[in-house]
């Protein structure tokens, strides 16, 4: 502020004694104002705003994440549940043709029998005969 001061003295100087100054360095010196006090409001408002924002990015995240952990868990339930219901109707299924194989078998051996039987008498009939 001091060397300012200076300058300006100086200049005043040479300009009233009516002498022109070269190769004399004069040091030139800005002065900045604060921001306005509205400014200061309003970007610190603008600040807060970004802050919400990326808060609110960040949960939004991290709902996303959630939502999905959640239908993965329902899909892999739901895909085991179903796997299991298709072993079981499968074995039942399995044993059901069994039980209705192994009836024809005795259906089948007990009409072969009677069959049998039927042929017997009726030889035994045209033979005694």
């Amino acid at each position: 502020m001091y060397s300012l001061m200076l300058s300006s003295k100086l200049a005043e100087v040479l300009i009233y004694s009516g002498k022109t100054v070269r190769n004399v360095t004069l040091c030139r010196a800005f002065v900045s104002a604060s921001p306005r006090p509205l400014q200061g409001k309003e970007e610190a408002e603008q600040c807060q705003n970004v802050k919400e924002a990326a808060d609110a990015v960040k949960d939004g995240a991290k709902q996303v994440k959630e939502t999905t952990e959640y239908i993965q868990d329902v899909a892999s339930n739901t895909s085991g549940r179903v796997s299991k219901m298709t072993k079981d109707v499968t074995e039942k299924v399995t044993e059901t043709t069994d039980s209705v194989t192994e009836k024809a078998k005795g259906s089948v051996s007990g009409v072969v029998g009677t069959v049998k039987n039927a042929t017997d008498i009726i030889k035994n009939k045209m033979g005694g005969d």
